[in-house]
């Protein structure tokens, strides 16, 4: 280094000292500053007019740039020495000297890296020699903070305690003071702030906040336990965010949350007892629904304790109301039952988007609820048996919808019938209901039907359950199509076969309709019977292996009655019709009368007396409680009504309570067992090889669209494929299942 050089740089010392000076005292001096500008070309000068280095030969550095690298420390060093041992009366008042001493060396530090910023360049890289802010900081470390951290930390922590409690407190020292602990080098700061600052600090938050829980829970109601919870944890966030650095404060609001939120007396109180988290869901109290959310979200603990408690209340009240529909009679009122549940059910999915913030947690369990109740059913209490699922309301509300029964637009409230079969768990049996449904209303003359409504139904359907899951429905809806088209009545006048009356056939596909339309060895009416041959000629002509068979139960007719006091159009099933042409021929007829003529059973003849009755077409002579097939039966002719077509019904027709139970729950149980067998076969077909758990998981999975298959049928499935010898069981795992079909 050269001379001058040298002189410069004990001239920059001195100016350092002087800015020192005017730094300790307020800047109220009137020393110069401008020699003070020179300083980065002081150093510069050094460090570059020297003979240049070869570091690849220099493995020690450049003997220049060590002996500025060291001036920096120097300078420092002696400015800190005067403060090497601070003592005042109390150790708020060295606290305060600290807090002092620290701000003026952080001008000092800031103007000395500035003048000695070349080192920075090339020596400091080059030899990987620590940061001058580092050399700063570890000498403020040395002379200063190390002796001094003690009582600094047991300040700092009693001003937050106090500013907790309340109390006015000067928040910018306890700033500056976390600041000055977590300033230090990595080294140090894990041995002075993290270990003896925010350790002791994480404790004391803890307890605090563990004596304001206990005394709480003791004095306070649910509501005002979660509003103060809210204040307290507001409060130490907005104070972490002003004090302490982001990873930090994170640390320390998941120890405060720990305790507000996932105490067992927090819990205890708020969400176990009466007038808890139940309360305010029952009541939809959204506001404290949505605190409730906000707060105890924060915890995995906590949210899965409040998802819980939201798919049992949701289930409970789905419970309550289906039980206020459980009937004594046959009937029950499906309409009222299944808006109730639609209404439960848009209450939920609310609550789940404005106050639970569409959660996928919480989604999943007020999903998880719905299904409950939808999966749930309505007693028939005079019937041991009598049981009547959600599904089939679901089915009979949207039969109810599509005939103009329901309380607005018919696409809306299908939209809704749609979102509600989301819910549905046994979706087979709202189809089977929803097969049978359709059938009545295109067989039966006294319900609606509407072909378009009907095929935008079934779409809707197919993209809730699959594009199988309305094969039925497509197909009995294409049966229609193609009676439409083919002309019955037409083809006959072409070939020269006049009938007396309109003639109309529908061909239903065997295996398509619902089973109970089968075929019936009745003997129809002559000027029936003959249409009919005329028909089956025709409609088999160039044919090979086709086969008619007709179900005369579920036709229907029109009839022309002439009574006294004029002409009506009677709209009525097919055996009804029979029953009045019999009476073509004979005034006075009997139920044994048409069982011989017609081939019927009594029941069957029975019902269509009963109904006729009823509507006053028909009188019955005896006024006994039972019916006899010897009672004696006349026609009315005095009837009467206002309207000039009358439609009669049978009283047979299927209602919400039986039309025929056993027949299509025996028809979904069946179809479950084929539909198990089947997936279980495809599965291991493609595996080849798989252990039970997984097979019956897997066979769920594929099923759970339709329905939601019993692991216990599953099982006796199993059973059934081995004894048939479709699959196999491992012979070293037992457990594990082999395909050898």
């Amino acid at each position: 280094m050269l001379e001058e050089d040298r002189e410069a740089i004990r001239n920059m010392k001195a100016d350092f000292e002087e800015i020192a000076q005017l730094v300790d005292g307020g800047f109220r001096s009137c020393t110069s500053l401008s020699r003070r500008m020179n300083h980065y070309t002081t150093v510069y000068n050094a460090a570059t007019r020297s003979a240049p280095l070869d570091y690849t030969t220099d493995p020690i550095g450049s003997n220049v740039e060590e002996l500025l690298y060291m001036d920096f420390q120097e300078m420092l060093t002696r400015y800190l020495l005067k403060y090497s041992d601070l003592q005042e009366p109390s150790e708020s008042q060295l606290f305060t000297r600290v807090l002092n001493v620290w701000k003026h060396y952080e001008v000092l530090m800031k103007l000395n890296r500035s003048a000695f910023a070349y080192l920075s360049r090339f020596y400091i890289v080059n030899f990987s020699k620590p940061s001058l802010h580092q050399v700063a900081l570890r000498i403020f470390h040395e002379q200063v903070l190390r002796k001094n951290a003690p009582a600094l930390i047991r300040v700092t922590h009693e001003l937050l305690t106090a500013e907790r409690k309340g109390e006015v407190v000067n928040r910018e020292h306890i700033r500056e003071a976390i600041e000055l602990l977590s300033s230090v080098t990595a080294e140090q700061r894990h041995e002075i702030y993290i270990e003896q600052f925010l350790k002791r600090y994480l404790e004391l938050t803890r307890n605090y906040h563990i004596g304001l829980v206990e005394e709480w829970s003791r004095c306070s109601t649910q509501t005002e336990l979660l509003r103060q919870i809210e204040q307290a944890y507001d409060d130490e966030n907005a104070r972490c965010s002003y004090y302490f650095p982001q990873e930090d404060k994170q640390t320390i609001m998941a120890n405060v949350e720990e305790v507000l939120l996932d105490s067992s007396v927090v819990l205890e109180k708020l969400l176990m007892s009466d007038g808890g988290f139940n309360a305010k869901l029952k009541s939809r109290d959204r506001n404290l629904l949505k605190l409730y959310y906000n707060l105890l979200s924060r915890r995995p603990k906590a949210l899965a304790y409040l998802a819980e408690l939201t798919k049992d209340g949701i289930a409970k009240e789905g419970a309550e109301k289906l039980k206020q529909y459980d009937s004594e009679s046959r009937d029950v009122d499906f309409r009222r039952c299944v808006l109730d549940i639609m209404k439960l059910q848009d209450e939920f999915q609310d609550l789940s988007t404005e106050c639970f913030a569409g959660h996928a947690t919480m989604k999943r369990a007020v999903k998880e609820g719905l299904e409950k109740v939808y999966s749930g059913d309505v007693q028939l209490l005079k019937n041991p048996r009598g049981v009547v699922p959600v599904s089939k309301l679901l089915a009979y509300y949207a039969d109810a919808v599509i005939q103009g029964n329901g309380c607005s637009s018919s696409e809306e409230e299908l939209d809704r019938v749609i979102v509600a079969l989301a819910y549905v768990t046994d979706r087979d049996t709202f189809l089977a209901h929803s097969r049978d449904l359709l059938a009545q209303r295109i067989l039966f003359p006294r319900k609606k039907f509407d072909g378009n409504i009907e095929r935008s139904f079934a779409q809707r359907i197919s993209l809730c359950c699959g594009v199988s899951s309305t094969c039925y429905l497509e197909g009995m809806l294409h049966d229609v199509d193609i009676a439409e088209g083919f002309g019955a009545e037409e083809k006959l006048e072409a070939m020269g076969l006049l009938l007396p009356f309109t003639f109309g056939a529908l061909v239903l596909k065997k295996g398509i309709w619902p089973p109970r339309i089968r075929s019936e060895n009745f003997i129809p009416p002559p000027i029936i019977a003959g249409a009919l041959r005329s028909f089956e000629s025709v409609y088999l002509q160039g044919t090979k292996g086709r086969v008619l068979t007709w179900s005369h139960s579920n036709s229907s007719g029109d009839v022309q009655a002439k009574f006294t006091k004029g002409t009506k159009t009677l709209q009525m099933p097919g055996l009804h019709c029979w029953v009045l042409l019999a009476f073509n021929d004979n005034t006075r007829l009997t139920p044994n009368d048409l069982v011989e003529l017609y081939n019927v059973a009594f029941e069957d003849v029975k019902s269509v007396f009963v109904s006729l009755v009823k509507v006053a077409i028909l009188v019955r002579e005896c006024n006994a409680e039972t019916h006899s097939p010897h009672d004696i039966y006349t026609v009315n002719n005095d009837f009467t009504s206002k309207l000039k077509k009358v439609r009669v019904a049978s009283t047979r027709d299927c209602s919400v309570g039986t039309p025929n139970p056993e027949e299509i729950s025996r028809e979904v149980e069946q179809d479950r067992t084929s539909a198990i067998d089947a997936c279980l076969v495809r599965i291991m077909k493609s595996r080849r090889v798989l252990e039970h758990s997984k097979l019956v998981e897997e066979c769920r999975e594929k099923l759970l669209p339709i329905f939601s298959a019993d692991p216990k049928l599953i099982k006796q499935r199993l059973e059934e494929l081995l004894r048939k010898e479709f699959i196999e069981r491992d012979a070293n795992a037992p457990g594990t299942y082999r395909y050898i079909a």
